[in-house]
């Protein structure tokens, strides 16, 4: 097997952003980011992710969302750890920009491995 076969080798992402060429397995892992579109340099602001928005994900012991991350590029901004059947993957995280870099979530299935959103741009105004 190939590690582009291997759901767990490497970063998993929908090849297209458009819902209706989406596979079904894209649907339910890809995350969604909800923010505004500009905001101001340093204030803070609200960044909601979902995973299962697009297709509804399986929440049971056996298949669920591990954890949700977000990233301003390649920097590390928060993260939530998930437990099977008591949350849901959906997170709201309050954060404050410094660079206009594009918005990514990144999640993992404990079935399916990890994904990655589309990115996000964000404009920052002073």
């Amino acid at each position: 097997m190939s590690c582009e076969e291997d759901l767990f080798c490497g970063l998993n992402k929908a090849k297209s952003d458009n819902i209706e060429e989406m596979t079904d397995l894209e649907k339910k892992h890809t995350p969604i980011i909800e923010a505004p579109a500009k905001v101001k340099k340093g204030e803070p602001f609200e960044v909601k992710i979902e995973v299962g928005k697009l297709m509804a994900h399986p929440n049971e012991n056996a298949h669920f969302i591990e954890w949700i991350e977000l990233f301003s590029g390649d920097t590390f901004l928060a993260r939530a750890n998930l437990e099977p059947r008591l949350t849901a993957p959906r997170v709201k995280f309050v954060v404050a920009l410094d660079h206009g870099h594009e918005l990514v979530a990144k999640e993992r299935c404990n079935l399916h491995g990890v994904w990655e959103s589309q990115p996000f741009v964000i404009e920052l105004v002073d």
